[in-house]
């Protein structure tokens, strides 16, 4: 470095303001032997003691270029010297305004006063902002401000696109993204990523994703597949299939659909853990209509579902169980999914649960206050009472179930029967709770039976306990239709049997299967 350009960084140093704004200038051009070096020169022009120095700042606005400007986050230094009279910051102000906030009539002034000073930017500028429509003009003005390069106006665009994604300004996002696809001709990966960034707001936000070339975004998120991105993946493979993201349309997204590519990155979605993807997978693969129709595939992406906590897929793996059910095992399979569906108020699936327990008569008020009168005399015989009350047990069941071994997370199981020869009237049967009361009786009656293991001993065989429970409804007065539900053996075997149970509940499966 030569001895003047010393003494000039010692002055600066100083606090020589003249010599720290021409140290500052030297650095932000690299000229008369200094390198460029835009955050060096940016220190000394933003020093506390330039602080508001219109001169400081019309340097910063005119030695750096507008996308410049925008990564030191100048903004502010631009207006200043845009309001010091500087045409170029006014320029520059001016596209940023029209560009970011859409501002066209302030940068329209601007543009007029930098012109009449005689600036050629400026009278191009000029120019350009008065284009037929929006998606011509700021390309023009860019083009412009860059001296027709339109590399440098898609960094100021992709600037703006990423401001305005910050605030979850879509609208301002898509201009900024149209902006630069029409300045770039090939695809970068930035774009690509704001693009998909603009799918998931627009998604987000439930809007119809503003127009941008459709084959632009098909491209970009294919791109962003390529390098990994679920999101991309997820959204480019719903619109390849034909299904909405959000409110935004197949067409927006995709091209033309390709049924086969949209199931294979739905797949890749759901295996890196998005976990909605397993539902459509499931749907794609069950229309026998489509060409990737594959029933063992569509069960297997709805128990994938199920497990990763989709409530939709749990209410409909548990119908489907239950549907086809012809085992004791499978019923409770497909009673545990409909359980966990109906604990996150899904109001098909607790349709389904009630539909395998059967009624009872009577107000509950009253049921409670003649099971207390029967507790003080016989409190195993109550807790059965009202163990059958929640879970609409027929009488046999009621006395013979074994509360400690029949309990489950999501109501009881009564056992095979042993003191009756019909298979129809002893087979076992899964029982769902419809309600926290009735789980919380089921726990509190198995913990009662289980602390005294000879409690069923004591009871007695089916004989006694029917004898006692006889005498203590005819000592109290007590109606037996609000404790035991009335069912003939071909309803109780119904409930037992899915194919049986399909036709009684034949519309709510329905219902539960389509929703």
């Amino acid at each position: 470095m030569r001895r003047q350009d010393i003494r000039l960084l010692a002055l600066a140093r100083q606090g020589d303001l003249a010599a720290r704004c021409e140290a500052g200038r030297r650095y932000l051009v690299g000229a008369d032997g200094f390198p460029r070096h835009i955050g060096t020169g940016i220190e000394y022009l933003t020093h506390a003691n330039l602080k508001g120095s219109p001169q400081a700042a019309r340097i910063i606005a005119e030695s750096l270029a507008l996308e410049e400007i925008l990564q030191t986050q100048q903004e502010a230094v631009l207006s200043r010297a845009a309001a010091a009279g500087s045409a170029p910051a006014q320029v520059k102000l001016g596209v940023w305004l029209c560009l970011r906030h859409g501002r066209e009539r302030d940068a329209a002034r601007l543009f007029e006063a930098a012109a009449a000073t005689g600036d050629a930017t400026a009278q191009r500028a000029l120019v350009a902002s008065r284009g037929a429509n929006e998606a011509e003009r700021l390309p023009a003005l860019l083009r412009a401000l860059g001296g027709g390069d339109g590399a440098s106006g898609a960094v100021v665009a992709l600037a703006a696109a990423r401001q305005a994604l910050s605030e979850r300004d879509l609208d301002r996002l898509a201009l900024g993204l149209r902006t630069a696809l029409a300045l770039t001709t090939i695809l970068s990966g930035e774009v690509a990523e704001l693009v998909t960034d603009a799918v998931q707001l627009a998604e987000e936000l439930r809007r119809p994703l503003p127009a941008l070339d459709p084959q632009a975004v098909d491209a970009s998120l294919d791109l962003r597949t390529n390098r990994g991105d679920t999101r991309a993946a997820y959204a480019l493979g719903r619109a390849l299939c034909g299904i909405a993201c959000g409110a935004i349309e197949p067409a927006s997204l995709a091209t033309g659909p390709n049924m086969r590519k949209g199931v294979a990155l739905l797949l890749r979605a759901a295996d890196a853990g998005c976990d909605e993807a397993w539902l459509h997978l499931y749907r794609m693969h069950g229309d026998h209509n489509l060409s990737v129709a594959n029933p063992q595939m569509a069960r297997f992406c709805l128990e994938k579902a199920a497990l990763a906590g989709q409530v939709e897929a749990q209410r409909k793996l548990g119908a489907l169980i239950l549907r086809g059910a012809d085992s004791l095992a499978e019923s409770e399979q497909a009673i545990q999914w409909l359980h966990q569906a109906a604990a996150a108020n899904d109001t098909h699936a607790s349709r389904l649960l009630k539909s395998l327990v059967l009624p009872l008569a009577g107000s509950d008020a009253d049921a409670r206050s003649a099971i207390e009168l029967v507790r003080q005399d016989d409190p195993w015989l109550a807790i059965r009472m009202q163990l059958s009350r929640h879970f609409g047990l027929t009488k046999l069941e009621a006395l013979c179930v074994d509360p400690a071994e029949g309990l489950r997370p999501w109501g009881i199981v009564v056992g095979k029967n042993p003191f009756i020869s019909q298979i129809r009237l002893s087979a076992a049967r899964a029982i769902p709770s419809l309600s926290d009361a009735a789980l919380k009786t089921a726990q509190r009656a198995a913990a009662f039976f289980g602390q005294s293991r000879d409690a069923m001993a004591f009871e007695g065989d089916l004989r006694r306990r029917s004898l006692r429970q006889r005498r203590a409804f005819e000592r109290h007065d007590l109606d037996e239709g609000m404790f035991f539900a009335n069912a003939t053996s071909m309803t109780l075997e119904a409930l037992r049997l899915g194919p049986k149970w399909a036709f009684r509940a034949k519309e709510p499966l329905q219902l539960a299967l389509a929703a």
